[in-house]
């Protein structure tokens, strides 16, 4: 299964090229890696894909549709780098709230809410609120948002940065125990990091994709 395709994909900021000319196609399958030092269009690339930027030129495909097409919900996901959750309310109701904005009903969305935590191991910290928990647990909490609904595809920026090297190990378990289902495509300028876990390596400098590496 095709996810995603980009053919001529480009987007410029005036004279600057933020993304030049990007010809990719991904496929179902084990996780992704999306390396390139910082600057090098990681970032635009996840937001062209998500629709959060509209391309300078070239296309863009997601399982056929457009980004932000009202047939992707709930099959594409995405997690920005410094994502975080309302301090104020508690992590059950903002994840319930999720779900209800995918369509499910308030008995579907609380109980995805509580699979979703199960999944990363917070479900006993359903009924606290964000600031309550540790750099690690709010890590695996945003990406227990990022999995409701069983998204085919996630997006994931930087999903173990700034985390010590035990809770970076958790990621990544969690992330190849859900790639039978679920495709990830994980950015990171630590290639040694995304070798422990991605069978292919996109590289990204200056905004121009090099040639793809199997691992």
């Amino acid at each position: 299964m095709i996810l995603v395709q980009c053919q001529g994909l480009s987007k410029h900021y005036g004279n600057k090229k933020a993304l030049n000319n990007i010809n990719l196609t991904l496929e179902a399958g084990a996780p992704i890696a999306l390396v390139g030092p910082n600057g090098a269009g990681k970032t635009t690339l996840f937001s062209l894909l998500c629709g959060y930027l509209t391309p300078s030129a070239g296309t863009v495909t997601l399982l056929g549709e457009t980004p932000n097409s009202p047939k992707l919900l709930g099959q594409i996901a995405a997690l920005p780098q410094d994502a975080t959750l309302d301090p104020n309310l508690t992590i059950i109701s903002q994840l319930t709230l999720f779900g209800r904005l995918q369509g499910m009903t308030s008995k579907q969305a609380v109980q995805e809410a509580m699979r979703v935590l199960h999944l990363v191991d917070l479900a006993d910290v359903a009924q606290q609120k964000p600031p309550s928990l540790s750099h690690g647990m709010s890590k695996r909490l945003a990406i227990a948002q990022a999995l409701i609904g069983s998204p085919k595809l996630v997006l994931l920026d930087e999903p173990t940065a700034g985390l010590d090297p035990a809770n970076a190990k958790n990621i990544r378990e969690l992330v190849r125990s859900l790639s039978p289902t679920t495709t990830f495509v994980i950015s990171s300028h630590n290639l040694d990091e995304l070798e422990k876990l991605c069978d292919q390596v996109l590289y990204l400098d200056k905004g121009e994709l090099g040639q793809s590496i199997s691992m």
